[in-house]
């Protein structure tokens, strides 16, 4: 899978895995980004291609659930 650019205006949320923190940010910031400082505890959180692609597939999971799968049409 590769981090589908029919993604990247779509807000995505994601937790620190530090404090649990949740921020939101589309998806153009988290395919560019390979790491952020968490706005609550200051960690460093990297953010390594792996991790985008479980952002962008958990998304394209919950968007297959209520909508459908579109590629089944």
């Amino acid at each position: 899978m590769t981090l589908s650019n029919d993604l990247l205006d779509v807000d995505f949320e994601y937790e620190c895995p530090e404090c649990s923190h949740s921020i939101v940010r589309k998806g153009s910031w988290f395919k560019v980004v390979a790491s952020f400082k968490c706005e609550k505890c200051a960690a460093k959180v990297p953010i390594g291609y792996s991790d985008k692609l479980m952002i962008f597939e958990k998304h394209r999971s919950v968007e297959r659930r209520f909508h459908g799968d579109p590629s089944k049409g």
